[in-house]
């Protein structure tokens, strides 16, 4: 797939190589988050692969990240330098990623929004998007997770690959997501269970919870329980492999308030919050 090109914008967009790391870098702060610039080696292997640039000059002036799911495409990261911004740029880059989706055989795409970007919300409903739910990504010093209102008779075990489509489906994630996330180094995927070990599984017990620990990061997303007071004894479990050095964890929320609050009683801080916009894909087959 060749990269279109406007001549009145003498705007280019093209897959990213390794070289534009100094570019992304740059821009990268611009999404407005406190998240640390990621650095070149963490960024050539998660997010080189699915990153197309737009240059003006010869410089980066945006960026688009996405990841292709089994027929879901998910926009991680649209950002365009200040200096670039009300020439259609980001519209550009929506587009390059619908191609590639629409390649793919996606018929649906998401992303996550600051809910005071009303530029980009109204980019993305003219695409087809509207708001599923509301989240927040927080941060929890590990000592506090121990004041967390919680459960007994649960502990955690690691994700069987067989497990994760049953998982991915009770808490309506889209399909091929853990196997994604599984594929990365750094990411553990980690779930609730009984802790009675003479007792079976059943499969009720894949919908208690679970969370994607990114432990370079640190931070859990997805991080999904079926009622608040799970989350203790997922966090505990999770604490174990976390870096000596790392003395709190990130988690989001998504679309769970009751949670927020919770963590919040105990001293966790909310970093942003953000809306999940879904749509159909412009232009895909619904045959």
């Amino acid at each position: 797939m060749s990269g279109p090109h406007s001549d009145d914008l003498d705007l280019s967009l093209r897959p990213a190589t390794a070289d534009d790391y100094a570019g992304f870098a740059a821009l990268f702060p611009e999404l407005g988050v406190d998240d640390p610039v990621p650095d070149e080696p963490r960024w050539r292997a998660r997010f080189l692969p699915g990153t197309w640039v737009a240059a003006r000059d010869g410089a980066l002036v945006g960026y688009v990240f996405f990841e292709i799911l089994a027929g879901v495409g998910y926009v991680r990261n649209v950002v365009v330098g200040p200096r670039a911004r009300g020439l259609g740029i980001g519209r550009a880059l929506m587009g390059v990623a619908a191609a590639a989706m629409r390649a793919a055989g996606c018929a649906t795409w998401r992303l996550n929004v600051m809910p005071t970007n009303a530029p980009a919300i109204g980019l993305y409903r003219a695409l087809g998007m509207e708001r599923r739910h509301a989240s927040a990504a927080l941060v929890i010093p590990w000592d506090r997770v121990e004041a967390l209102a919680g459960e007994a008779g649960v502990s955690t075990r690691a994700i069987a690959a067989a497990e994760r489509a049953a998982i991915e489906a009770r808490f309506e994630l889209p399909r091929g997501q853990l196997d994604h996330l599984a594929a990365a180094a750094s990411v553990r995927l980690v779930r609730l269970c009984p802790t009675d070990g003479d007792t079976p599984d059943t499969p009720d017990d894949l919908g208690l919870g679970f969370a994607a620990f990114d432990v370079d990061f640190p931070g859990c997303f997805p991080f999904r329980v079926a009622r608040p007071t799970l989350a203790r004894p997922l966090l505990e479990g999770l604490r174990p492999l976390a870096r000596p050095e790392h003395t709190s964890v990130g988690v989001v929320a998504e679309g769970d308030e009751a949670l927020v609050e919770l963590l919040l009683a105990a001293g966790a801080r909310i970093r942003f919050r953000f809306v999940h916009m879904v749509g159909d894909l412009p232009g895909a087959s619904t045959t």
